[in-house]
């Protein structure tokens, strides 16, 4: 019987001790100004998807090389959707401009 209640009080106490933690990967959040792909923490030749969160407000996103080409521009409107981005490298520099509050994920 003492065995039991060892056993049983051992059970117990690590049955309310472990916590399951649910991982989610947070979205990046970036406003108006110049980045890099080390700035926005991005992978190089990874698709990721941009977003705008704010509600009245159109943003612009311009992708630029290293010998100052527009590889990509979009415009995107207020509370839009996702818009998938062209693979990246490492070389690129971002553009945002308007007080928006883009997500990349």
């Amino acid at each position: 019987m003492k065995k039991f209640i060892t056993v049983f009080s051992i059970s117990l106490f690590l049955l309310f001790s472990i916590n399951t933690v649910t991982a989610i990967a947070q979205p990046k959040t970036y406003s108006q100004g110049f980045y890099t792909m080390n700035d926005l923490g991005l992978n190089e030749n990874t698709l990721y998807k941009v977003r705008n969160n704010e509600p009245y407000v159109e943003g612009l996103l311009i992708i630029v090389d290293s010998d100052k080409k527009i590889q990509q521009l979009i415009r995107i409107a207020p509370n839009s959707t996702e818009n998938t981005l062209i693979p990246l490298k490492n070389d690129y520099k971002f553009i945002i401009y308007n007080n928006v509050r883009l997500n990349f994920s």
